[in-house]
Parts: structure tokens; sequence; C-alpha cells
């Protein structure tokens, strides 16, 4: 045995408004966007084993844990934690080389921790003209747009995850307590009508301040079988990771994050729309 460890509206004729000046005109549908970091209670008996080898237990586990499911069969150098798969599917051998030894199981994707905060502004509505001198403008405008999902992955240069698989285990085994609060593998077109006011001789349009959601999923894999060779020959075989007393292990430097809108109870982003506005030019009040 292994020894222990501790451990619309009128149509713009202006070409970019990025490059002329803006002025924030209004706040229109302000909701609060509550910024906070929430860690949740483990949802499995896993062992952190970070630290407890001389080499890099978060490589490890991103490279166990791609997506699938699944139950997968290995091969590790216990020297220098380089895994390969087991092609024989756990077949038993005659003998296993020192420092080779070999484990099967499987991956899920449980939630860590969660956190809210504010993405990226985005334009919603296409800019109204007023080229009016005396008189304001205002008009009931739709605002369009997209929930958006992205995953990233904690270990630079993982290879062999499977990123559409991942995207579904994610959704449901570290979203699930966010499934009508957060667009995470459902993105879709959405619409809502709001008002936009603008002064005389300016350009207004709206963005989206938008709420995001963060929620991070460790990698948990459970140990079915786990076995290295006996100085005489054969096998010894147990069900804890290397023979301690443990039999699903984690990393804490090993994570993927899913990240996505937001929801309100309307199923649209929640979030901001903010009014901004410039001054006309001759192309937007060309006859």
């Amino acid at each position: 045995m292994h020894p222990p460890f501790k451990s619309s509206s009128k149509t713009n004729r202006a070409s970019a408004r990025t490059n002329a000046p803006i002025k924030r005109i209004a706040t229109i549908g302000a909701l609060a966007l509550a910024s906070m970091l929430s860690f949740v209670s483990p949802a499995s008996a896993a062992t952190d084993i970070r630290g407890t080898e001389s080499w890099s237990t978060d490589k490890l586990l991103m490279s166990l844990c791609t997506g699938s499911t699944s139950k997968t069969y290995w091969w590790i150098n216990v020297n220098t934690g380089q895994v390969s798969k087991d092609t024989t599917n756990g077949l038993p051998a005659k003998s296993l080389q020192s420092g080779l030894e070999r484990f099967e199981g499987s991956c899920y994707y449980p939630q860590s921790s969660t956190w809210t905060w504010t993405g990226s502004e985005t334009g919603v509505t296409e800019p109204l003209v007023n080229c009016a001198y005396g008189s304001g403008l205002s008009q009931t405008v739709q605002a369009n747009g997209s929930t958006t999902s992205t995953t990233t992955n904690s270990v630079s240069g993982s290879i062999g995850i499977d990123w559409t698989i991942l995207e579904k285990v994610l959704s449901v085994q570290a979203g699930a307590s966010y499934e009508h609060s957060w667009s995470y593998a459902k993105q879709s077109g959405w619409s809502v009508s709001t008002t936009i006011a603008v002064n005389p001789r300016r350009t207004g349009w709206l963005v989206l301040r938008p709420e995001m959601r963060t929620v991070r999923s460790n990698p948990v894999f459970h140990v079915d079988k786990y076995s290295w060779g006996k100085s005489g020959g054969g096998q010894e075989n147990t069900t804890t990771w290397r023979g301690r007393s443990y039999n699903e292990i984690s990393s804490r430097g090993a994570y993927y994050d899913a990240k996505a809108n937001v929801l309100n109870s309307q199923g649209k982003p929640s979030g901001k729309y903010v009014a901004y506005d410039r001054a006309v030019n001759s192309s937007d009040c060309r006859n």
C-alpha cells in the first residue's frame, strides 16, 4: 500500500459612432448589479490532492476529466505524473513495470463556487437621430441582442477537451441551481421594447451593461479500481486512489469556468440599459 498523504425609428445615416464624442444622457430600466462570490458546500467527498505529489495534480485532473462522464482506463507513471489511455480497458496483466500503475473510473463536474459580474457594454439599438433645432425626440424602440456562453479552463495547453460535451455536462452538473436564471448552454436571441429620448441636434442609442454569472467546477475523478505491481510478480488491486484512504480526487487548481448571462423573470438578460448620445454631423441630417 502506498503511504497516506496529508493534505424603427428614424434610421441613422452616420457610420462610425465609436469615433465620435459621446455623452450619457439617461439610464433606462436600471437593475442593481450585485457582484458577489459565493462558495457552496462540497457536492462530494472528494479529496484535494494538490501538493501530495512531486508533479502537477492540476494537470492530472485536467487530463482525466475532459468533458466525458463515461468510464475510462489509464496508465500513470507515478514518477512523472504522465498518464496515457489503457487500451486494454483494464484487462489483467502478468506483471506491472515498476513506476507504472493503472486505474479506471469516471469523472463528474460539481459546482465549487459562483459569482456575478458586469459584462462589457453591447449596443442593442440602432442610433436615433434628432435633426431638429428646438424640440426633443422621444420614441419607443426595440432593443435586440443574444445571450452568450463561454467556457474556459485553468491549465494552459490542456488537450483532448471535448468542448461540446463539456458544455452540456456543465449546464446540468454545475449549473443545475441556475436552470431558469442563467443562460449557459442556452444561447438565444431576445428583444424588448423601451423608450429613448434624444435632445435637439443629437444622436442617441442604447447599450446593455449585462449582469453575467460564472460557475466554477473542479472536476472530480471517482476511482473504481487501482492496481500496481507486486515485487514477486502479479499485481495489487484496490478501490482507492494509489491505495490510500480515498477513492475520489480533485485538485483545486484544476477547474472549468462556465460564463453566461444572468436572466430576469422574463427570461431576458439582466442588467442596465444605458443611453448615450453625441452631436449630429452633416451626414446624419442630410436630406
